[in-house]
């Protein structure tokens, strides 16, 4: 049904922006119609959800009473939005979905059978917190979120990246030790888009090269505009590519308040902050890779003049010649000559910065953002004090919500631990999945009335089927002292490089490769299909055949002097993080068909890792 309906969603959108937005539209090179069309299925969205509301409120929905525990500031909000609305939240989690959860979430991967018993056995109170911090505590905790920063920085090899590896392994243990040591997001912030230097020896430096890479042989205002948007977009939240083109009269009416009477010379005035920062050519290279130079001069402006052979890939110029920049939401002006500097502190001191960062950050635990998409905030349409004209939907879901939130972030010092703690604590987060059918309404989206499934990513899927099957094998990545044995401690998308299978596994899963394919784990056809018939899958399921199957966790249990009862339930333990129901446990043994164990409780395993239970982290 979800799936329809975001069809249905995505068709109107698509329409929507066709009709009101003028076509052709060849002065936006730099933003495609997919991405116009994105933001056309959002801003439907947000009118569906704007529309489902207003009906609630029209039909004075019954009085609810919430029994759940508030746990912290986001149950207070949430529950009140809720019983404002009219709208019965999920029941809570069982214990087992729980663990399940808050593993997949905080760590990659999901936990191991002890672990499991142990939980269910534990009769205190406070459980769930101690588990919690335990997770956080945890080293595969900071893999996980190395990884999601990863995801949001792509700093790694690969066309058409000029990241070499000794930077690409200097990034990832740089971003690495920052998650470990829970550095403040801001601090860490300026000093990789401060840097300046070698990128063998300055990690924050290959961050530019990773997007420098894209524009060469292009004039430099090219690389200062698109080091604009990727500022914007991953610190601020919203994207500003749209106007390094055209002005946004004519063009974005119908898609952004904010950006709309925004001109293309305000870009240029922001872009200008880049315009002192330069890359020179060291000339040698790794793996088809230059070994670049980033430095800041003390002169020179942003100007539009380029080579007529050699426009770059947005319209001319006309009229660019900035000798003081302005930062786009305050207008402020450098106190310094090193513009690039002022331009990564003004950005951090924003509340932007805060609200966005919570924003991608509550996005990774619910599925949607408070604004969604993450990246496309429409700044006329989140402030509930100054609300859009009649005919414009509000974008942020939850205003009271998204403040506390950043207030919290920011008096936490800009910790990621602590706004992760503070999520995965909340009773809302440890809601249910289910929900009693036939009374689920679009509406009770906006106030996160029930948890939304997602499929698990490619790195977690690895993982947990390795965890499952107890087939954890090393996995020798380049410059690295030694093997790693999970996928979520790769250092990027052309991981592990000498082995075929499990970068195949990846990449069919929807890793993409951070740059020219995008990260997708929306359930395919082809990815149920491969899970069923990948070799490294049935081999780490199947029986016995031999030196070529490696010793699996189906294969020990079947040894075990226990019943075939408990091996079904050490089996669905493993890999579901539950123990079957009486259905199921007599479904299973109705179908052995031998009372060959070895043979027949790893195809029951091969059945639980195809089985939804565990392909969702529900």
């Amino acid at each position: 049904m979800r799936i329809r309906f975001a069809r249905v969603v995505l068709s109107l959108s698509i329409l929507a922006v066709r009709v009101h937005a003028q076509e052709p539209d060849p002065h936006c090179p730099a933003y495609p119609e997919a991405l116009r069309a994105q933001w056309g299925a959002a801003l439907e969205r947000d009118n569906s959800l704007q529309r489902f509301s207003r009906m609630l409120k029209s039909t004075h929905p019954a009085a609810v009473s919430i029994a759940l525990p508030r746990a912290n500031f986001i149950d207070t909000i949430l529950f009140g939005r809720m019983i404002a609305d009219g709208v019965n939240p999920a029941p809570p989690t069982t214990d087992a979905e729980f663990l399940r959860r808050a593993s997949i979430d905080l760590t990659g991967r999901i936990p191991q059978p002890d672990k499991v018993t142990a939980f269910l056995n534990d009769k205190t109170p406070d459980k769930r917190a101690s588990l919690i911090e335990e997770l956080l505590a945890s080293d595969a905790y900071v893999s996980q979120f190395t990884l999601y920063y990863n995801n949001r920085f792509k700093v790694g090899r690969g066309y058409p990246s000029s990241v070499r590896l000794v930077g690409r392994n200097l990034f990832h243990n740089f971003l690495r030790d920052a998650v470990a040591r829970d550095r403040p997001l801001n601090e860490f912030a300026q000093e990789m888009l401060s840097a300046s230097g070698d990128p063998d020896t300055v990690p924050g430096v290959n961050y530019f090269v990773r997007y420098f890479s894209q524009m060469q042989g292009n004039p430099p205002q090219d690389f200062w505009d698109d080091m604009t948007d990727y500022v914007t977009t991953q610190f601020l939240g919203f994207r500003t590519a749209c106007i390094s083109c055209h002005n946004g009269r004519g063009h974005l009416e119908k898609i952004n308040l904010y950006l709309t009477p925004k001109k293309r010379s305000q870009f240029w005035e922001t872009s200008a902050f880049f315009a002192r920062t330069s890359f020179f050519m060291q000339g040698e290279q790794d793996f088809g890779s230059y070994r670049y130079l980033l430095q800041d001069r003390s002169y020179g402006n942003y100007t539009g003049a380029v080579p007529l052979s050699n426009p770059g890939n947005r319209p001319q110029r006309m009229g660019a010649n900035v000798t003081n920049p302005v930062f786009l939401l305050t207008g402020e002006q450098p106190a310094s000559s090193n513009w690039r500097s002022e331009f990564i502190k003004l950005t951090t001191a924003h509340r932007q910065f805060a609200r966005a960062q919570v924003n991608y950050m509550w996005a990774y635990f619910f599925g949607t953002g408070i604004v969604d998409p993450p990246d496309g905030w429409d700044l006329k349409r989140t402030d509930p004090a100054n609300p859009p004209p009649a005919d414009w939907p509000m974008q942020n879901s939850q205003p009271e919500l998204l403040e506390a939130l950043t207030d919290a972030f920011i008096n936490s010092n800009y910790s990621t631990r602590a706004l992760a703690r503070l999520i995965v604590n909340s009773s809302v987060y440890q809601l249910s999945s289910r929900y009693p059918t036939g009374q689920w309404n679009n509406a009770f989206a906006s106030d996160f009335a029930r948890h939304s499934p997602r499929r698990l990513s490619a790195e977690e899927m690895w993982d947990s089927i390795a965890i499952a099957t107890q087939t954890e094998q090393p996995m020798n990545v380049a410059g690295f002292p030694a093997p790693l044995m999970y996928a979520n401690q790769l250092p990027d998308t052309y991981e592990p490089w000498e082995n075929g299978n499990v970068t195949q596994f990846l990449s069919t899963m929807g890793r993409g490769n951070w740059n020219t394919v995008d990260r997708d784990s929306n359930p395919t056809l082809l990815g149920l299909l491969f899970l069923m018939n990948q070799w490294d899958v049935y081999q780490r399921t199947a029986e016995p055949t031999g030196s070529a199957t490696p010793i699996n966790r189906a294969a020990r249990l079947a040894l075990q002097p226990i019943s075939d009862d408990e091996a079904v339930r050490q089996i669905f333990l493993a890999t579901l993080t539950r123990f079957p129901t009486d259905a199921e446990l007599a479904a299973v043994l109705a179908q052995r068909g031998t009372n060959q164990r070895f043979i027949w409780l790893p195809r029951v395993q091969w059945a639980l890792v195809n089985k939804l239970d565990f392909i969702f982290d529900n």
